[in-house]
């Protein structure tokens, strides 16, 4: 191969590196001006093996390493996050899981991911996948998750939605919207607090 033919498939290269780079930049820098956020979710899970989908429909609150993670209608569980604290309540069983959150349960909360969202490139490896849409791979494990699929929106919140992949192809895609930022939010909305008749586990 010529010196001239390699300069040539470079050039091609650049607008799809500098697309990434552009993505990147804007997320990052979005996310950065965030002390916290507020909104709707819609979740909708594929299990491959099955062929089979839920959805479900919820609100989030995020402000810093604290998630409040709330589903609506039937599936009445709410999941809390503070700092290394994860917290699994049902509702209708009246029955908490509370355990240490680690690398491996970020399939369980995916919206813990935005905690690193200021800093993608630490943990992740960066592909562009058009001009609004990027893929994060883990540079390290966490739990099955093998890909990570970022939408970019307009507006003070940058992600429109994020979809996860597992190593077995299961996906599950999170739509946010009516999000709302920087709304100071109240330490104790992450708060877990059973009532008498709650039966907390610790594991």
């Amino acid at each position: 191969m010529t010196v001239s033919v390699i300069i040539f498939l470079a050039l091609l290269l650049i607008p799809y590196i500098s697309n990434a780079q552009n993505a990147l930049t804007k997320l990052e820098n979005a996310y950065k001006n965030i002390n916290d956020a507020r909104g709707n979710f819609t979740q909708t899970s594929h299990i491959k093996e099955l062929n089979k989908t839920q959805q479900f429909r919820g609100k989030f609150f995020i402000k810093g390493d604290k998630v409040r993670w709330q589903y609506t209608g039937d599936f009445s569980q709410t999941i809390y996050l503070n700092n290394k604290t994860l917290i699994i309540y049902d509702k209708k069983r009246k029955q908490a899981i509370m355990s240490e959150f680690s690398e491996e349960k970020y399939g369980q909360l995916p919206l813990a991911l935005l905690s690193r969202m200021a800093n993608l490139k630490k943990d992740f490896e960066v592909n562009e996948k058009s001009e609004t849409t990027v893929i994060l791979i883990p540079k390290s494990k966490m739990g099955n998750i093998k890909s990570i699929e970022i939408t970019i929106a307009e507006g003070d919140f940058p992600i429109k939605s994020m979809k996860l992949i597992d190593m077995l192809s299961n996906t599950v895609k999170i739509d946010f919207s009516d999000v709302k930022i920087n709304t100071s939010l109240k330490n104790s909305l992450f708060k877990f607090r059973p009532n008498k008749d709650d039966t907390v586990l610790k594991y």
